[in-house]
């Protein structure tokens, strides 16, 4: 059974992939509700690696370095190489959301599975982290079926940006 510490430094790794990839995603999509659904994504993925990171640290544990080629491989299985900025059409973009409904799947999983720790503090962390990417899975979902229906993206307008 893996140690609290080996469980926090996973979830920064998911955190840290989710965080590339809606950046990644960003730069490709032309669609300006598509650059801020994906760019709020991002920026929430990186906050979810600060918290871990930080609970990490208070354990003692070690954050380690990003895997940029993780990522890279990731994002190779849904673009070809000829992909350019603003130039992602909607079918690669049906499959990007798909890859990232599974990466939200896998981390709300992962979550749920983890959030029944000895710590309570850190399974309201957890549960705290379940529930967002439960938000992002959903925002995700929206809009797989506004693209697959209309092939326009839904979006999402954040409150403050």
């Amino acid at each position: 059974m893996p140690s609290v510490n080996e469980i926090l430094a996973t979830a920064v790794e998911f955190e840290r992939f989710g965080s590339e990839y809606y950046t990644r995603m960003m730069e490709l999509v032309g669609d300006q509700k598509a650059k801020l659904l994906m760019k709020s994504l991002s920026g929430d993925e990186r906050e979810h690696a600060a918290i871990l990171e930080k609970e990490l640290k208070k354990r003692g544990g070690a954050v380690k370095p990003a895997s940029k080629e993780q990522v890279r491989k990731g994002l190779k299985e849904i673009f070809p190489e000829r992909i350019r900025k603003n130039s992602i059409a909607t079918k690669d973009a049906i499959e990007a959301l798909k890859l990232g409904i599974r990466t939200e799947q896998r981390s709300i999983m992962f979550y749920s599975k983890n959030a029944n720790t000895k710590e309570k503090s850190l399974n309201q962390v957890f549960k705290r982290l379940e529930k967002m990417e439960l938000g992002h899975l959903a925002l995700l979902e929206e809009n797989l079926l506004y693209l697959q229906d209309d092939g326009v993206w839904y979006g999402y307008l954040p409150l403050l940006d």
